[in-house]
């Protein structure tokens, strides 16, 4: 799946606000349903 969806993304904050365009979005996918625990790292970088 990495091939198709990236396992990472940085995306700029204006205002407090996440810079997206107007149809994007930001979704979490996980297809290892074997694994229970997720867990989601966020690294906030001041610019």
């Amino acid at each position: 799946m990495p091939a198709l969806v990236s396992p990472s993304v940085t995306i700029p904050v204006v205002g407090g606000q996440l810079a997206l365009g107007t149809w994007q979005r930001v979704v979490l996918v996980d297809l290892n349903p074997d694994n229970l625990r997720r867990r989601v790292r966020l690294d906030l970088l001041a610019g």
